[in-house]
């Protein structure tokens, strides 16, 4: 039987927002979409990554990124097992792994470079759409097979101060739901969805500011001096707000003894992000390696992701117990992990078959190309009892 409805209105979906009372915010239909255990872009692991798929990440790209980045987490996790006679297994914790392309890179690194160490970390990840997981369970089986330790588990599962290790997020926080808001005949309203119940079209409509709305923009008033609407807005000028990256790092910093968290994604100083230069917000569809303005484009058969606000982080980060060990762009880390020398020894390594030599020299420069993932953050963040500042080969 055909579906009745239009592409952009999935009966799945149309049947959540009637049972929510036919209309829903933009943070729940973000949340549906991506997260629907049946029918979710990630939830039910539709969500197709790489070159051939929907959009490309780092590991994605290249093996060579978890080469680079095993480099980094090796001289972290050095750090932490000479401090003070430590003799506990060290963890490399990953959220949303995706394909499970990063972790399964950072094992191959260490049994290629350093294979003894893998006998003292337990790699774990947080993965909570089930058809992710799946995913990820087939691409690692064969380090499962051979003893490897990787679990997957909930944070909540991990006594307080228990892990001692690095947490990566890489690509995770830009997928975390928002609510979106927008500037209308002279008042700020919220962003909702609904549907027309004569042909079951979705649309987005407004509605009043809740109170946890008005204290999210009171917030940024008096922590970055942000106007919303900025002076000048023109009608229709529309937003994004990040409701729950506070309470993910304080849940991370409450479970960590002493350890590093990476996050590494794309990120842009809040004075920009709400100005009037960016009337749409930072919001994108991603289908077919193509970037969407339509955010209702195909829900559940594609990504949706925007930016995060590097200042509102790091300061979030600080109220929660992370001190700042350091902020850099993808290229520069890469170019200070090894990506240069890498590059010239392509043409020795693969000097007989030119065409992989081709493709592996621009998979490395399209993750320090600056118009692509070369300009992606990465937000060091560290915590320890003490107070350890660690060196990161990374950082200048």
């Amino acid at each position: 039987m055909m579906n009745k409805f239009p592409v952009n209105s999935p009966e799945w979906l149309i049947k959540e927002i009637q049972e929510k009372g036919g209309r829903i915010s933009f943070y729940d239909f973000m949340d549906i979409v991506l997260n629907d255990q049946m029918n979710g872009y990630y939830g039910s692991g539709k969500a197709n990554i790489g070159m051939s798929g929907d959009f490309v990440t780092s590991p994605s790209l290249s093996e060579d990124f978890s080469f680079f980045l095993a480099i980094q987490i090796e001289e972290w996790l050095a750090q932490i097992k000479s401090n003070n006679n430590f003799n506990e297994t060290l963890n490399v914790i990953e959220f949303g792994s995706g394909r499970g392309c990063l972790i399964k890179g950072l094992i191959n690194y260490f049994f290629n470079n350093n294979e003894h160490i893998l006998k003292n970390i337990s790699f774990k990840i947080v993965e909570l759409n089930q058809g992710m997981r799946i995913m990820q369970e087939e691409n690692l089986k064969n380090f499962l097979n051979n003893g490897v330790d990787i679990s997957w588990i909930k944070l909540d599962d991990l006594e307080d101060k228990s892990i001692s290790g690095i947490v990566i997020a890489n690509e995770v926080l830009d997928a975390f739901p928002v609510e979106r808001i927008q500037y209308s005949e002279g008042q700020i309203y919220q962003q909702c969805v609904s549907f027309n119940e004569k042909n079951g079209e979705i649309f987005l409509l407004k509605n009043n500011l809740n109170e946890n709305l008005k204290e999210r923009i009171n917030y940024l008033k008096s922590n970055f001096g942000i106007n919303i609407p900025p002076e000048n807005a023109q009608e229709g000028w529309t937003t994004e707000l990040h409701m729950h990256h506070s309470e993910w790092l304080m849940q991370i910093n409450k479970k960590l003894k002493m350890g590093v968290l990476l996050i590494i994604d794309y990120a842009i100083e809040s004075r920009k992000y709400y100005s009037t230069q960016k009337k749409d917000g930072t919001i994108l569809a991603y289908k077919n390696q193509k970037a969407l303005n339509e955010v209702l484009f195909s829900p559940g058969d594609c990504d949706l992701t925007c930016h995060i606000c590097s200042d509102i982080l790091i300061k979030q980060a600080k109220d929660n117990g992370f001190g700042l060990n350091g902020i850099v762009k993808q290229g520069e880390a890469l170019l200070l992990l090894g990506l240069a020398e890498k590059l010239h020894s392509i043409q020795n390594s693969c000097k007989n078959d030119l065409s992989k030599a081709l493709v592996k020299r621009e998979a490395l420069l399209r993750m320090v190309d600056p118009h692509c993932l070369g300009d992606f953050k990465w937000f060091i963040f560290e915590v320890s009892e003490d107070n350890y500042k660690f060196k990161s080969k990374c950082i200048h």
